[in-house]
């Protein structure tokens, strides 16, 4: 099974409420709010964890216990991902940003056609996170390989490794790693915020909160060339 060293900056969507709101904001009264969250968080797992990996880690800024690292850990995905399944949690993290969008695009599409969602904006946040560690490297494999077959590969992976090295099929041009270690992630930041527009049946269009303000066009992620602004 051939490895290889993967150090770079990776980068990864999730849906984002800008600015934020609570949760329970326009469920329960504001000044019950608090008290709700404090009832939530004695059955949060990520929260119960934390006191047991101070004492591992010691430092609270460690990237272990930053929540952007440790939730996908904790909070079982009952599908699993392209390379394990539900019970094996990993990370999957894109190597540069035009190819973050390509595979967030892609998923958001499965989600919002697979609730029959009418046409809506969906705030994205993209964050930044370092990843150093020891991978098998799967780059070789046919990125629309059926995925059956990846979850056999996936399972002879040793656990004394950080996880895999993959071509997506959103972006065959593109690297993608899929992290099953935490301890390979460093510090997460956050980045650019995105509108996702959802015409009821496709993105058709993405807008980028940055300086320019640019718009992007989805088709056209996931070819080799690059369409975000520098």
């Amino acid at each position: 099974m051939e490895t290889a060293h993967f150090n770079a900056a990776t980068y990864r969507l999730i849906p984002s409420r800008f600015p934020p709101v609570s949760v329970y904001e326009g469920l329960v009264a504001n000044d019950r709010i608090d008290d709700l969250v404090k009832v939530e968080n004695l059955t949060n797992p990520r929260l119960r964890s934390e006191p047991r990996l101070l004492e591992i880690f010691g430092d609270p800024n460690t990237p272990q216990l930053q929540n952007w690292n440790l939730a996908p850990f904790k909070y079982i995905n009952p599908e699993g991902s392209r390379f394990f399944g539900p019970m094996r949690p990993a990370l999957e993290l894109a190597d540069d940003p035009q190819t973050a969008l390509a595979v967030a695009v892609r998923r958001r599409e499965l989600f919002l056609s697979r609730t029959k969602e009418g046409p809506r904006d969906l705030d994205m946040r993209m964050f930044k996170t370092p990843v150093d560690g020891r991978f098998v490297d799967l780059q070789h494999l046919p990125p629309d390989m059926e995925r059956s077959a990846k979850l056999e590969i996936g399972k002879t992976v040793p656990n004394d490794l950080d996880g895999v090295l993959f071509s997506p099929i959103e972006r065959p041009t593109a690297k993608c790693v899929a992290v099953i270690n935490k301890n390979a992630l460093g510090k997460t930041i956050q980045t650019e915020h995105y509108r996702f527009r959802w015409d009821g049946e496709r993105i058709s269009s993405i807008y980028a909160f940055n300086n320019k303000g640019e718009e992007i066009v989805p088709e056209e992620l996931s070819g080799p060339e690059k369409v975000l602004a520098a």
